[in-house]
């Protein structure tokens, strides 16, 4: 009867050993939630303020050089060929045979004003000016029979006493009949010696042959070129403009210059000189044209006739105007300025255009120096240090 009430008290001790060391196990674990939360707050509280720097501002390095307004002579490269100012074909105006030339009727050779080129058989001319001769003397020899026998007329009119004598009595339309054959026959005349005196042909100035195309022997016929000749002494080149450098060219102006050719592997130069303009563009081309006179070196030596020669033509000048690389355009018509250590855009008029540099006219403020730098996202107002680019 006494194990029951045993087992009673050994379950009761057993609960109350687990009660303990469940609310001991509460109570170590609360110790420990609370001592890690004051951990917590002691670190947050106590932890060292971070140290804070200030960003420094990106300041990027800018090549620049300054902008100086001024004045520009403007200066046109083109390009021509010399040529003669005169040149003529020559041909024969009478026909027949080819009896003589000169020696220096060949290709390359010189002659002089009125020398004799090519002499045509003259027989017939000589005979047809001397029928014409005869010609002319037969009608004067008409004239002064038909005066004489007016003036008989005269006489024998007025021995009849019949009054004043009519104009056939006086023989007036006989006597102008055989004036009128007198200048004929003289007509005739001038003719066959304006025939003789072409069976010679000659240089009408002093000339160079470019050309002989007749031999001695040959029968030629009116109207045959015999030969080609151009002058080496005046000479002028035709020099092309492109329209947007043609305007400036300044009109009447006769600006000097100098033309260059390489010859031999050395550069030659003659003076020459802008004469005038050709008022037409050529549509082809769009281009407009000038004539220059080339005039001899030092050496007094003028360039061949045909040779292809450089020049540097002078225009106008312009005024209150900026040389820019043209590197340093962007865009169609902008650059960058430095103005104050600080960016700025400025635009720019193009007036004329280099294969490097551009002449423009900006509205520059006064301090604002060319941005030669290219920057990849440059703004306006953005903070540069500046440094000076060197020369060349």
């Amino acid at each position: 009867m006494d194990e029951p009430e045993f087992d009673d008290d050994v379950n009761y001790e057993e609960r109350r050993t687990g009660a303990i060391h469940a609310v001991l196990s509460f109570v170590i674990a609360l110790a420990l939630l609370v001592g890690g939360i004051g951990m917590i707050i002691t670190f947050v509280l106590t932890k060292p303020e971070p140290e804070t720097k200030e960003e420094a501002e990106l300041v990027p390095t800018v090549r620049v050089r300054g902008l100086d307004e001024g004045a520009h002579q403007v200066v046109i490269a083109t390009q021509g060929v010399v040529r003669s100012v005169r040149e003529v074909s020559l041909a024969a105006e009478v026909g027949g045979r080819v009896v003589a030339i000169a020696p220096q009727l060949i290709e390359g050779g010189t002659v002089s004003v009125n020398e004799m080129l090519v002499e045509i058989d003259s027989a017939d001319y000589k005979a047809a000016l001397a029928r014409a001769e005869s010609g002319l003397a037969e009608a004067e020899l008409a004239l002064a029979q038909e005066r004489a026998r007016a003036e008989q007329a005269a006489v024998d009119w007025r021995k009849l006493g019949r009054g004043e004598p009519g104009d056939l009595v006086l023989r007036k339309p006989q006597i102008a009949a055989a004036e009128a054959r007198i200048e004929s026959a003289k007509a005739e005349v001038d003719r066959a010696r304006r025939d003789l005196e072409r069976t010679t042909i000659r240089a009408p100035f002093d000339a160079k042959v470019r050309r002989a195309q007749v031999e001695a022997g040959a029968v030629v016929a009116p109207g045959t070129p015999v030969a080609e000749l151009y002058s080496a002494k005046n000479l002028e080149v035709r020099l092309p403009f492109p329209l947007r450098d043609f305007g400036y060219l300044e009109v009447g102006a006769s600006p000097d210059f100098t033309l260059t050719a390489e010859i031999g592997g050395e550069t030659q130069e003659w003076p020459a000189k802008l004469d005038r303009l050709e008022g037409e563009v050529e549509r082809s081309t769009l281009s407009g044209y000038g004539i220059a006179g080339v005039m001899p070196n030092d050496a007094g030596e003028l360039p061949p006739v045909g040779l292809f020669v450089e020049a540097k033509v002078p225009g106008k000048r312009l005024e209150g105007v900026v040389e820019l690389p043209r590197a340093a355009v962007r865009g169609r018509n902008e650059v960058w300025v430095v103005s104050d250590d600080r960016l700025a855009k400025r635009e720019v008029e193009i007036l004329r255009s280099g294969t490097d540099d551009l002449i423009v006219r900006g509205n520059f403020e006064a301090g604002d120096q060319l941005v030669l730098t290219r920057l990849t996202a440059p703004l306006i107002g953005m903070k540069v240090e500046v440094e000076e680019a060197t020369e060349g």
